[in-house]
């Protein structure tokens, strides 16, 4: 039997450790669900630094805070 899951991203971890203990369930294939590297967080990091700049030189706009939670 097949059964897909979709699970939220902060649990996924967990539960994957989980059902690898059972010795019944057989992984095909994982998404990659490790920790950024280092390198993926400072890329981050500096991609939002640079938003900022576009922004205060009048490159980029943004949303405002009601319209960001408005999409959530």
């Amino acid at each position: 039997m097949k059964i897909t899951l979709e699970i939220k991203d902060n649990k996924a971890s967990a539960f994957l450790n989980f059902i690898k203990s059972l010795d019944f369930i057989q992984i095909k294939s994982e998404e990659n669900l490790d920790e950024p590297s280092k390198a993926e967080l400072l890329e981050n990091v500096a991609d939002g630094i640079r938003e900022v700049k576009e922004y205060e030189a009048g490159n980029r706009t943004m949303k405002s805070a009601k319209a960001f939670l408005d999409e959530l």
